[in-house]
């Protein structure tokens, strides 16, 4: 089942409107993350932190972001860091 989150970009603030599905990859069960483009990567909870898990580069305070809004955490919580962006 694909559920849309939304996501704050950690570095802009900019709201994201992504897909997320679950999905098993080479013997991993994570989420794949969509971009309305298409683009897309896949991720994995792991030590009660979620990490890139397909060798695609996500920044991480996007993943922070990411795991909040599959968590069903308010979108208040999410990182704004235009420092590091």
């Amino acid at each position: 089942m694909i559920m849309q989150i939304e996501v704050k970009e950690p570095g802009t603030g900019v709201l994201l409107h992504l897909d997320a599905k679950p999905e098993n990859y080479q013997g991993k069960h994570g989420m794949r993350i969509k971009y309305p483009n298409g683009a897309s990567f896949f991720i994995i909870a792991q030590s009660g932190a979620w990490r890139s898990a397909d060798h695609h580069h996500v920044a991480p305070r996007f993943l922070i972001n990411i795991g909040m809004a599959l968590e069903g955490r308010r979108l208040s919580e999410q990182v704004i860091d235009p420092s590091n962006s």
